[in-house]
This record gives C-alpha cells, structure tokens and sequence, in this order.
C-alpha cells in the first residue's frame, strides 16, 4: 500500500481529512479512489491502515482500520550536526539522513560556509524530511533543529556519548576505532563546502570531540556527511535485517 504523511495526531481518531500536497498526490498522482487502502504516518511510532471512503477537488476523507507498531524506525540514536551548505546539497543531505534513520538534525554556523541563505529554511527543511520517511518506511521522520551558532552547537553536544568529527587533516585515527553500543548517544559533525577553521578544530578537541580520517580523498560536505552517518549506523546495528 501506498504511504502518506499527514501533519495531525491521528491516535483517537477515526475518520481524517487529507488536503494538500498529499490529496493532490492520492488524486491526481496515484490516481486512487474510493475504496483503496493506503498508509498514513503522522510523525509517532504506528502505521495506520486506511479506507478511502470519499473524495472531492481539495481533500480526501478516509476512515482509520487498524495501527502497527511500525518496524522501520531506527533504534540507533543518532545526531548529525551539519555546517550550513549550499540550499540542493542540504536538501540532499536531510533527505538522505532522513533514509539512513538518524534521528536529528542539527544545522550550525561555522568560520567557512558560503551558503548564503543562512536562516528561514527549517520548515521547508523539515518537509523534506516528512516526506522521505514515505520511501524507507519510516514513520517518525528526523527532527530538523533551529540553526545554531558555532558556540551554541558545542554547548549541545556537550549531551552526547561520542562526538566524531570529518577532518580532511586527520592521518591516523578511524572511525572503527571507536567503540559504539546499541545504548551510545552519538553526535556525528561535518563542515561546510569550505571545512573547519583550525580554531573550529582546537575548539571540537576541546570538548572531548574525535577526530577521524575519511580516507586519502577529499569529499564533498554531503558525501562526507551521508558517507559517515552511513557507516556509523552499521557499526551501531541498523544495517542489520532483524
């Protein structure tokens, strides 16, 4: 069956209206009708089986069958703290994330970015992330954060377990040094197009944070950061099929 995201509770519910992008992609898109069945998730834990039971021009009515516990959630908690880059590249970067099951994402200010359209996109952010969790099944898509200054990001991450940051001038040590567990709160940091300053670096080390070696290329910020969330959620068990 068919999934869609809709922004409202539906535990308690049974009957919900469908307007928008959604009934636009029920209607007109997938060209459903009364009588099919489709998935909604509302951003909890459940899948909620549905009957579309009406339909006009501007909305969808359907009545709410059964709720599953849904499977597809990560248990990995994960964070990635993202230097602000160019508008496609985040929408890659979130949209990829949100696939991969990392749980939130925190943008922040760094000495080097040359994004220039720093604020105002946490919405339209978070509506990326809505709508990926549609194609890897999830049902709770990832938190988008406010963006965060340098200062106010260390201050957050003081919270986590294991702190790892991408640095293009680490020779030695390795992400598969470190030691995760199932229960590792882990916050994962990577630069902008333009990496960290060496203060930035100082500042990291300060508090605790690992530097690791993403090999002898350099990447591209989003590779860096969907290529180091990827392998840090194997190491944490969820590219494990149970």
């Amino acid at each position: 069956m068919k999934r869609f995201f809709v922004d409202k509770k539906l535990n308690n519910v049974d009957r919900v209206t469908i307007e928008g992008v959604e009934h636009n992609h029920i209607k007109n898109v997938m060209r459903l009708s009364i009588g099919d069945r489709i998935i909604l998730v509302c951003g909890d834990e459940f899948d909620y089986q549905c009957e579309i039971i009406a339909m006009s021009k501007g909305s969808t009515d359907v009545r709410i069958l059964s709720k599953e516990v849904n499977v597809y959630n990560s248990n990995a908690n994960v964070a990635v703290f993202q230097a602000l880059v160019k508008s496609d590249n985040m929408s890659l970067i979130i949209q990829k994330l949100t696939e991969l099951g990392i749980r939130d994402f925190y943008p922040f200010e760094s000495e080097f970015i040359t994004a220039k359209d720093k604020f105002g996109k946490v919405n339209k952010w978070q509506e990326i992330s809505n709508q990926s969790i549609k194609q890897c099944k999830r049902s709770i898509p990832m938190t988008i954060h406010d963006v965060l200054s340098f200062d106010s990001m260390l201050s957050v991450l003081a919270d986590f377990d294991i702190i790892v940051f991408a640095n293009e001038c680490e020779k030695q040590d390795k992400l598969s040094d470190l030691a995760f567990t199932h229960n590792s709160r882990v916050a994962i940091v990577i630069g902008s197009e333009g990496g960290f300053s060496e203060h930035e670096i100082a500042r990291l080390n300060e508090i605790g944070a690992k530097s690791v070696t993403l090999g002898k290329r350099i990447l591209r910020a989003e590779t860096a950061s969907i290529g180091l969330s990827s392998v840090v959620m194997y190491l944490m068990g969820e590219w494990e099929n149970e």
